[in-house]
């Protein structure tokens, strides 16, 4: 199990790839950076003549994860992960709670420090799973789902990191 969740899939276009990237493109705020803001688009990225890299435009949630293509002909690779800036985030409230108890035990005299274990374990979890895990697999689908209306296409194969 990895740290961090994604999910790739092997598609087929029902359409040319030209057809469907140029769906995908005038659906799609194009900007060099995959920051989030407000657009009557689907998408905020980039699209270019056989790949993209876009994030959803939902407000508060869309830039969870970011959807990577790359197309060969008709069949293609489409990648989903979680956007940096997500990952930095889940890594300090990952952290924050084993640091929050080495202050802790520093500053004063515990008598029983092995007690921290259990609490920063669920703190970890909650922010992996709960967080992480829950949020991923929501926004990745909605995503996916928009996506797969905007360029017309079907899943031959899909593997998973296990979320």
């Amino acid at each position: 199990m990895k740290l961090f969740p994604t999910n790739n899939y092997t598609v087929e276009l029902n359409d040319d790839i030209s057809l469907a990237l140029n769906n995908l493109k005038q659906n799609t705020k194009l900007t060099d950076t995959l920051v989030s803001e407000l657009t009557q688009k689907s998408f905020i990225g980039q699209v270019q003549e056989s790949r993209f890299k876009v994030i959803s435009s939902a407000p508060g949630y869309g830039a969870l994860c970011v959807l990577t293509g790359d197309f060969q002909g008709k069949e293609g690779i489409i990648n989903i992960k979680i956007h940096t800036a997500f990952k930095v985030l889940s890594l300090i409230l990952m952290i924050l709670p084993i640091i929050l108890v080495g202050v802790t035990l520093a500053t004063k005299e515990i008598e029983y420090p092995i007690g921290f274990i259990v609490p920063i374990s669920m703190s970890i979890i909650f922010v992996r799973f709960g967080l992480l895990g829950l949020g991923f697999r929501t926004v990745s689908n909605s995503s996916l789902n928009r996506l797969r209306e905007i360029i017309k296409m079907r899943e031959i194969k899909t593997w998973h990191n296990k979320v």
